[in-house]
Parts: C-alpha cells; sequence; structure tokens
C-alpha cells in the first residue's frame, strides 16, 4: 500500500479520537505503524523507504503529498462518504488490509497517536535506526539516506524483550 493511503487511515482514526495531525505527526506515525508491521506481522505494510530527515523519518512521496499544509494540521474533506469509519473502511478495502493489520494499525495509533509531533520526533531522533542513518551528518544538515527497514524490525523488536 501507498504511505498516502495509511496517511487517510491514520488521519481518519486518530481525528476520531479528538486528535489533531500535522504533516510532521503523520509521517512519525506512519513510521511506528511500518516499525510494528514489521515486528508483528514480518512484513511490510507500505511500499516506500523513510529517510533520515533532520526532523525524524519522511517518506519523501508523502512529504510531496502533504506540503500544501505546512505546519497545519491536516483536514480531512468529507467526500461521499460521511463518517471516518466509512473512510477507513474503503482504504482498508482497496489496499487488501486484513482485520490483523486494522488491529495492529489502532493499537500502534493508540500508543503515539496522542503524542506531539514534537514529541514523536524526539522519540526518533532517540532511537537507533534514525540515528543510524543520519551518522556523518550535522543535526540541521540534509539527509537522504534511507532508513532500513530490516533495521527498523530489528530495533524495534529488541524493544519488546527489554
Amino acid at each position: 500500500m501507498k504511505a498516502t493511503a495509511l496517511g487517510h487511515i491514520i488521519t481518519d482514526y486518530v481525528n476520531s479520537k479528538g486528535v489533531t495531525v500535522s504533516p510532521k505527526k503523520l509521517q512519525k506515525l506512519v513510521y511506528y505503524v511500518e516499525a510494528w508491521h514489521l515486528v508483528h506481522l514480518n512484513s511490510e505494510l507500505i511500499e516506500e523507504n523513510f529517510e533520515a530527515w533532520v526532523h525524524g523519518p519522511v517518506v519523501p512521496e508523502l512529504y510531496q503529498d502533504l506540503k500544501q499544509f505546512g505546519y497545519n494540521d491536516i483536514k480531512v474533506l468529507n467526500d461521499e462518504l460521511d463518517s471516518a469509519e466509512e473512510r477507513i473502511e474503503k482504504v482498508a478495502t482497496e489496499n487488501d488490509l486484513t482485520e490483523n493489520q486494522l488491529e495492529l494499525i489502532y493499537s500502534v495509533l493508540n500508543k503515539y497517536g496522542t503524542l506531539s509531533s514534537f514529541e514523536l520526533e524526539m522519540l526518533t531522533h532517540s532511537e537507533n535506526p534514525w540515528i543510524e542513518a543520519r551518522e556523518g551528518f550535522p543535526p540541521h544538515e540534509r539527509c537522504n539516506n534511507v532508513i532500513p527497514k530490516d533495521r527498523m524490525k530489528e530495533f524495534y523488536s529488541a524493544q519488546l524483550s527489554a
């Protein structure tokens, strides 16, 4: 599935809990959903890779889709589907998501979804996959190094036993 499709599910779900989502926050939530999907379901959920940008992990394609929002919260435009549940179900069906996958997504969002974009940024900055991908780069210098998904899986798997 594309990160943008996962972003729709995340935004609808988090908004339905009364919490807003900025583009920066969405990037980090996509990252954590992917990381825990790798750990618990042993497979990638999204097609794209994350890069170790200054403010944390970023899917460049998702960044391009969201840059119109700047630092503002993402607004969900109601289309023919009136509820968040209907919109989530539509995206889940279009992307052949299983009930297990949706449950995992919701579980990750219940854990990380109430954190601010800054808190999520600081969390990723304290974790080895992002740190290692930025090795040799000063804190505020642009970096497009890919954060390897196998490293994400290894790191977050180790967090379970810690």
